[in-house]
């Protein structure tokens, strides 16, 4: 994938509907919690046989200090991804995504609907042009 593509659909034989969410939850634990569950409430309108897509920084176990500082502390659940979790598939990546001096974490990732195939995932480095790092995904469609 060249730096300039953001993102690539390539889609032979026929249609489908794909439904693309593009995140960046709040450093606020509740605001976090919030927006997923609504995220959810939007998923479930969406009908059974369309394909949805839900990537971005989801920030969890991230806390904000003050203006412009953050820390992270790992744990082994997020309440966020498991209220994603019951709609969705999630990449099951866990290399560190975002970089600070304060800290670094896993807070990128991506969920997915369980009519399509993931192919392969992996974590791209943007060397240091981004405190965080790409999640890349194919999909059999």
């Amino acid at each position: 994938m060249s730096k300039e593509e953001y993102c690539v659909i390539e889609y032979h034989y026929g249609t489908a509907k794909i439904n693309l969410f593009s995140v960046h939850l709040s450093t606020y634990k509740d605001e976090r919690i919030l927006a997923c569950k609504e995220l959810n409430r939007i998923i479930s309108k969406i009908d059974k046989n369309e394909i949805i897509i839900v990537g971005g920084d989801f920030n969890v176990g991230v806390t904000r200090l003050g203006k412009g500082k953050y820390t992270f502390t790992k744990q082994d659940e997020y309440e966020e991804y498991n209220i994603l979790g019951k709609k969705l598939k999630k990449l099951l990546n866990n290399e560190d995504t975002w970089f600070s001096k304060l800290g670094q974490g896993c807070i990128d990732t991506m969920f997915y609907s369980n009519n399509i195939e993931l192919l392969k995932y992996e974590t791209i480095d943007t060397e240091q042009k981004s405190d965080h790092s790409i999640i890349y995904a194919e999909f059999n469609i």
